[in-house]
């Protein structure tokens, strides 16, 4: 996330596009079918968006063929492949929002992407790899961010594609907020884990005793 040579948070994309650009640059093995729904939804809503999509030969032809079977327009979606990380940075310079994945959210992608400015919010469900993004959200002051269902999550979306200077603000504060927030303060991120296992310890203890 800290690379040193890693681009500047350029401007709001849309500024110079005109048009709203989402993106997703994870591990196409984690867009379920319930992703692509979700997905699809977001761009039935915003019929002017694009969206960019990391992926190889292999699954950008699921992508292509399930895409297109929930009615989605694939002259709309540009597929990017694996690049060195400089290059992969650089990417987000494109992108707008970034679209998270369910029930397996992005972990390290979606802190890439916050360190480049571009908000991901993120559907949240009951399992630990389902809550990551609401763990990065909710340490950077962004709890608005989460939905709890597929619906507030469309919902989530759409409403921040058409609120252009709410994105540029997170566009410009996203780099500090992460650099201020918990997760980048490695000594008090340490005592706080080591109380949870304290107090997971107690607990068992109590338990046990009982």
């Amino acid at each position: 996330m800290t690379t040193p040579d890693a681009p500047d948070d350029g401007p709001l994309p849309a500024e110079r596009n005109g048009v709203i650009t989402f993106g997703c640059l994870n591990n196409p093995c984690k867009a379920s079918a319930r992703t692509l729904r979700m997905w699809a939804a977001v761009l039935a809503a915003v019929p002017e968006a694009r969206f960019i999509l990391l992926a190889e030969a292999a699954p950008r032809a699921r992508y292509s063929q399930q895409l297109s079977a929930l009615g989605v327009d694939m002259s709309r979606v540009t597929f990017v492949g694996y690049q060195e990380r400089v290059a992969y940075l650089s990417t987000y310079n494109e992108i707008d929002i970034g679209l998270d994945t369910f029930p397996y959210n992005g972990h390290t992608t979606s802190l890439d992407a916050l360190w480049m400015g571009v908000p991901v919010p993120s559907r949240a469900g009951e399992t630990a790899c389902s809550r990551a993004g609401l763990s990065l959200l909710m340490n950077l002051g962004l709890p608005e961010l989460i939905g709890h269902d597929d619906d507030a999550y469309v919902e989530i979306v759409t409403r921040l594609a058409n609120d252009r200077p709410r994105l540029a603000a997170l566009r410009a504060s996203l780099r500090s907020r992460l650099e201020a927030s918990p997760m980048m303060n490695a000594p008090r991120f340490t005592r706080h884990l080591e109380s949870a296992y304290r107090q997971m310890w107690r607990a068992w203890c109590d338990e046990s005793a009982g």
